[in-house]
């Protein structure tokens, strides 16, 4: 016997199935999924160019220490003032040096002089003097040597007895002055007539030859002049004197920093007082009248395009305006930044923007 209620869900079952059937028969056929386009690479703009960021950099600046810890005696410059190259920024107290310094230049003229001396040779006074004491000593010699004749033992004893009569009369005078002189003078006819009387030993004579002796060569070494060794000595002295003096300034150089170049003080990092350490950056100054750019993502993978010479269009963002210019040099060494490895390049700016600032933000479009 036919069972209806299976029939009928059979019936429902092959409906359902059947309107299923159908329904998919009438949907649209699907349009094809096209395959994605790979994206450049990364800095790889339309055109065959690369971009990357970037700042602005002036093309010379550096930051300053110094070579010697001290105390800041003179902060002689303030941020923003434009210095000439050598001009004096800052200085540590420095009293020993300068001591030193001007200790090192009096000694260098003390022996600058004796050189010039010697070069010079000796002055016509110089070897008048000696001359006239080589007479005295020959006379003195002479009147050793000479033997006395009875003359002469006569005219010395009239003499002394003049010069005792002239005392004897003066000595109850109340002039001191006159009665001095009367008693030199017969001091002196003693003397001339002992030396009559006891005529000179030979140790005496000996004496006098070599004062003689002593006095000649003396006239004979100042019209010979200054030997060589005297003036080989004597240069060697100067050169000793001139590296003390410039051993000396160095030190003081060392507590003196001065302008490495034109430019412009851009920061100071210390006061009047405060110490300073080896090392430590007191001072920044940078030439500001003319400015670079350095690219700071440019990646591993796009610096390969990148070479010298090649044209670079520089979007400025804070002057929301363009600059041509070309790449100067490529970095040779990498810096890891964030994990990514990347390479500077350096772009010099056909011009200058006269609003242009250290610092500040670019985009760069290198032409390939």
């Amino acid at each position: 016997m036919l069972n209806f209620a299976k029939l009928r869900n059979a019936l429902l079952g092959s409906g359902v199935l059947l309107l299923f059937v159908v329904g998919c028969a009438q949907q649209p056929t699907p349009t094809p999924t096209p395959a994605a386009t790979p994206l450049p690479p990364v800095g790889m703009a339309a055109g065959g160019t690369t971009r990357a960021a970037g700042k602005v950099v002036p093309v010379g600046a550096t930051n300053l220490s110094f070579a010697v810890s001290g105390r800041v005696q003179n902060l002689a410059v303030a941020e923003g003032d434009q210095v000439e190259a050598g001009t004096l920024l800052i200085a540590l107290e420095n009293a020993a040096a300068s001591a030193s310094v001007a200790q090192a230049q009096a000694a260098l003229l003390r022996v600058q002089a004796q050189l010039d001396e010697l070069h010079a040779g000796p002055r016509a006074q110089e070897i008048a003097v000696a001359q006239a004491l080589l007479e005295v000593a020959q006379a003195h010699l002479a009147q050793l040597s000479e033997e006395a004749r009875p003359g002469d033992l006569a005219a010395a004893q009239a003499e002394l007895d003049a010069a005792q009569a002239r005392f004897d009369a003066l000595y109850s005078e109340p002039d001191d002055v006159a009665v001095t002189a009367a008693w030199a003078s017969v001091q002196q006819a003693q003397a001339a007539l002992d030396r009559l009387l006891h005529p000179a030993t030979a140790s005496e004579v000996a004496a006098a030859e070599a004062q003689v002796q002593s006095a000649q060569a003396e006239v004979d070494l100042l019209k010979a002049g200054a030997r060589d060794e005297e003036i080989a000595a004597a240069e060697a002295a100067v050169a000793e004197a001139q590296a003390t003096l410039t051993h000396a300034e160095a030190d003081l150089a060392m507590s003196q920093l001065l302008a490495p170049f034109a430019g412009t003080v851009t920061a100071i990092e210390v006061n009047s007082g405060e110490m300073v350490q080896v090392g430590q950056v007191v001072l920044t100054i940078a030439d500001l009248s003319h400015m670079q750019v350095e690219t700071t993502d440019l990646s591993e993978r796009d610096v390969v395009r990148v070479a010298a010479g090649q044209p670079v269009v520089v979007f400025v963002k804070a002057l929301n305006r363009e600059t041509p210019g070309r790449v100067a040099r490529v970095s040779p060494q990498a810096t890891v930044i964030g994990g990514d490895v990347v390479y500077t390049v350096v772009i010099d700016l056909d011009e200058q923007p006269p609003d242009l600032r250290w610092g500040m933000s670019v985009e760069v479009e290198i032409q390939d």
